[in-house]
């Protein structure tokens, strides 16, 4: 099974203009189109991410009766959140075959453009969505019927985000879930911490083959670990997606101007060169844990010179 490209991050939410405007002001996205779609029980909005080099971020809100994202809202308490990673395939019913072979049942989008799944291993339980979509077909959310190009001015600062770095996946073995993605769809492991370098866990960076965006998998390590808990509350879902951001000081003052405190902020120097990084709560950016980075000089943050071994 082959993805060639990451499109896009999609987050579902109850109002949609509230989002919007977050990501608008706060994040600095910029709104490429937007959609009404009943029929597909869809309203959204694409956004543009800064250096995200054709990643978008996509916001979807439930419209007409019986829509699939009021379900999933009300199953999941009503709470916002990440909803689905949008990917290109060349080939949807080679994909369909290679998931099924898999155990993984993918279920058909709107008239047969698109294919849905959980693609982690399915005994351990629902994982991260993924929507996949072949050539020609331009739709995963809806977004052929009423589709406008807009576009805002936002007063105010902004993160100064400049790029989608990754997105981040908790699971009880980071080895079993990184050979999984390695096996089905060719992700290959770039970069992983010692067992023993953090007290609560463990982690390791998968690159997507044809995408700029990294797929990171952290596992608990010890007694009481967050990943633990993280994991009795939500399986193996996404945990949170990190942004690489060009100016600290600036991007921590666009917090304060938009009265949104950060938390579990690091630093360090290696070779010389600083690092930081800290989060935001889900509550103040829709329902998404997001880590920020910065880093004095490319490949400091993570070290690429961490060699993961070789899988047999």
């Amino acid at each position: 099974m082959q993805i060639y490209r990451i499109d896009h991050v999609a987050q579902v939410t109850p109002d949609l203009d509230a989002q919007v405007a977050l990501l608008e002001g706060l994040f600095g996205f910029r709104r490429v189109r937007s959609w009404n779609n009943p029929a597909e029980g869809t309203r959204g909005t694409r956004l543009e991410i800064p250096g995200s080099r054709g990643q978008a971020w996509e916001v979807v809100a439930p419209a007409g009766d019986g829509s699939a994202l009021q379900t999933f809202l009300d199953d999941h308490g009503g709470r916002p959140g990440l909803h689905h990673v949008g990917a290109e395939v060349p080939d949807l019913e080679a994909v369909r075959a290679e998931l099924e072979v898999r155990g993984v049942k993918p279920t058909d989008g709107t008239r047969g453009r698109w294919l849905e799944a959980s693609l982690s291993p399915p005994e351990h339980g629902p994982g991260v969505l993924f929507r996949f979509r072949g050539p020609g077909s331009l739709d995963m959310c809806g977004d052929s019927a009423d589709s406008v190009a807009e576009s805002t001015t936002v007063d105010g600062p902004s993160l100064g985000i400049v790029a989608l770095d990754h997105i981040c996946q908790a699971f009880p073995d980071r080895d079993v879930l990184a050979r999984w993605y390695h096996d089905l769809a060719g992700f290959v492991q770039v970069w992983r911490t010692a067992d023993d370098e953090h007290p609560d866990m463990a982690d390791l960076v998968l690159n997507i083959p044809g995408s700029s965006i990294c797929w990171e998998v952290i596992m608990p390590r010890g007694e009481d670990s967050f990943i633990e808990r993280f994991w009795d509350r939500n399986g193996a879902a996404a945990h949170h997606v990190t942004f690489e951001v060009d100016d600290w000081d600036a991007a921590m003052a666009a917090c304060d101007h938009h009265d949104t405190p950060t938390f579990g902020e690091n630093e360090g120097s290696t070779d010389g060169a600083a690092w930081k990084d800290t989060f935001i709560h889900p509550k103040h950016t829709g329902g998404v844990l997001v880590q920020l980075f910065w880093e004095e000089r490319p490949g400091v943050w993570v070290r690429s010179d961490k060699v993961p071994p070789r899988w047999t």
